[in-house]
């Protein structure tokens, strides 16, 4: 077939001949093995990769992703899809245009990514926070607010949006127990459910000595893995998002959603007039890191290593916060999945005293935004918990998120600084 009909440009003029990678072995970061996407050595070359692409993905990368989703999660229902998406960002900004109307109301945990909380109120959506515990969003709130909800806010909601696994920014993982509760809440009221489980492959565990790294092979970490809300999925009501921003690389800006096909076929038709399609580049480089080069079974064990570097980083944060934190005002729950360390503040402490601010929230809030300074002056930078609520006016306490994906050299250090920040606080004698 000859086309007059589009205005692809032509292959040879591409100011590019080859590209040339190297990668590591799964199991590490030494050793390394050669990559190249060339012109027509390949069913994916560079003349593919160069030009225009499909908003769905390529089928070389969708066909590796759609066997790695079947053997993670494997859906109990036929009629599911994939499609590479330009980062869950991305992703989430179509997934709200398709499932919201400016106006509704989405409900999230209480404390989330501050990512979807901006795609959200740039869309004109009203957010719903639910209460959280040590597991995660508590269902018996979801279910309560659900029974309950005031007409008079809008339309009752109709989607969920969770970070299940390692939440950002609590850390807190759902056991399968809450996420079954959770999916009979969304059964009774007919909620479709945003899956966003960027931190799922980085399993922590409990512990980091020597021992707890070995006899741990590919099988015995995948039956680790934690029950998904997409494998739990029976009525075709949860859209997962996937990414590879925490297991390869974040500037790929690649990812990949998993829903019923009638869903991932809206989802690339807005795809098609918006992102257009994923890159072509960062797909070529997962697509002969993943499909040709490490395999399945490469990648699983790629996270496993990931998992034990980010568990000794977790444990050097939990041990330096131990060390360098006031005891009797901080408290925190070491996570087991993810990257980061939540840290609350027990502003009931006899030290502790309300300034006079004009409400609670504002009190907590002042003291939040005094300790950060601090810190700052301290030469160290800190998440406050303020930032990830859904509505600050109900801010009952003060905390801060710390993350461990920092180098390994520098946690003990910036922990130090931390607590250095709140004792002077403490001193000044302003709370």
């Amino acid at each position: 077939m000859i086309s007059l009909g589009t205005a692809r440009p032509w292959a040879e003029y591409f100011p590019w001949k080859a590209l040339e990678m190297l990668c590591p072995e799964p199991e590490g970061l030494g050793s390394t093995v050669s990559m190249d996407c060339v012109r027509g050595e390949d069913e994916y070359d560079l003349d593919i990769v160069m030009n225009y692409g499909y908003a769905g993905g390529s089928p070389q990368v969708l066909r590796w992703v759609t066997e790695h989703m079947e053997l993670l999660h494997d859906p109990p229902y036929s009629d599911w899809e994939c499609a590479i998406t330009c980062g869950t960002t991305s992703a989430m900004e179509i997934a709200f245009r398709l499932f919201c109307n400016p106006g509704d109301t989405i409900l999230m945990e209480s404390h989330t990514y501050t990512g979807t909380l901006s795609a959200a109120l740039a869309q004109g959506l009203k957010i719903q926070g639910v209460a959280m515990d040590e597991l995660g969003l508590v269902p018996e709130d979801l279910n309560h607010k659900l029974e309950n909800w005031d007409s008079l806010k809008g339309p009752k909601p109709s989607v969920l949006y969770m970070i299940p696994c390692g939440q950002n920014p609590t850390g807190s993982t759902q056991s399968l127990e809450r996420r079954q509760a959770i999916y009979r809440v969304a059964e009774a009221h007919d909620l479709y459910i945003f899956e966003d489980d960027p931190y799922y492959l980085i399993q922590l565990g409990e512990d980091s000595s020597e021992d707890s790294d070995k006899g741990l092979d590919a099988d015995d970490y995948l039956r680790s893995l934690p029950a998904s809300y997409l494998s739990l999925d029976v009525s075709g009501r949860v859209l997962r998002m996937d990414t590879t921003s925490k297991v390869l690389a974040p500037g790929l800006r690649c990812g990949w959603v998993t829903a019923s096909s009638q869903v991932i076929n809206k989802f690339i038709a807005y795809s098609e007039v918006s992102v257009a399609s994923p890159s072509g580049p960062s797909q070529a480089m997962i697509y002969k890191l993943l499909d040709q080069t490490w395999g399945h079974e490469g990648f699983i064990r790629w996270a496993m290593m990931l998992s034990v570097q980010y568990r000794r980083r977790r444990d050097i944060l939990s041990t330096a916060c131990k060390a360098h934190l006031p005891s009797g005002i901080c408290s925190w729950r070491v996570p087991d999945v993810g990257m980061f360390l939540w840290i609350n503040l027990n502003l009931s402490y006899p030290s502790l005293a309300m300034n006079n601010k004009d409400s609670e929230w504002e009190a907590y809030r002042y003291t939040e935004d005094t300790i950060f300074s601090k810190a700052q002056e301290n030469g160290v930078v800190v998440s406050k918990g303020s930032w990830f609520m859904t509505n600050v006016t109900e801010m009952r306490g003060v905390s801060f998120r710390l993350t461990f994906a920092a180098a390994q050299e520098g946690i003990a250090r910036a922990v130090e600084r931390f607590g250095r920040a709140i004792r002077s606080y403490l001193e000044d004698g302003t709370l």
